[in-house]
C-alpha cells in the first residue's frame, strides 16, 4: 500500500514538473526519493514556462548550461569496431 502511494507520488511529481517545463525523468527520480514532498517541491519550483520572455530565456539558458556536458561528444572515445569494414 505504501509502495503504491510512493510510486503515485513519483508519477505525479514528474507530470507536474513536465507541465511546468521541467525535465520529467529528473523529477520522477526526485519523486521516488522524496515522495509527497517531491510533489510540493515540483509545485513551488519556479516554472520554466514564464510569461515574461526574458525570464523564460534566462531559465532555459540555465537548463541548457546544465545539460551541455551531457550533449557534448567525447572526441577521445575509442571505438571497438575495426576500421577494416
Amino acid at each position: 500500500m505504501i509502495l503504491e502511494f510512493w510510486i503515485l507520488c513519483a508519477i505525479a511529481t514528474a507530470v507536474i514538473a513536465a507541465v511546468r517545463g521541467g525535465h520529467s525523468l529528473f523529477w520522477l527520480l526526485i519523486g521516488c526519493i522524496l515522495g509527497p514532498i517531491g510533489i510540493v517541491a515540483a509545485i513551488f519550483v519556479p516554472s520554466l514556462k514564464a510569461k515574461d520572455p526574458s525570464v523564460a530565456a534566462k531559465r532555459q539558458g540555465e537548463v541548457d548550461e546544465l545539460a551541455r556536458p551531457l550533449r557534448e561528444t567525447d572526441t577521445k572515445a575509442v571505438s571497438v569496431k575495426s576500421k577494416d569494414h
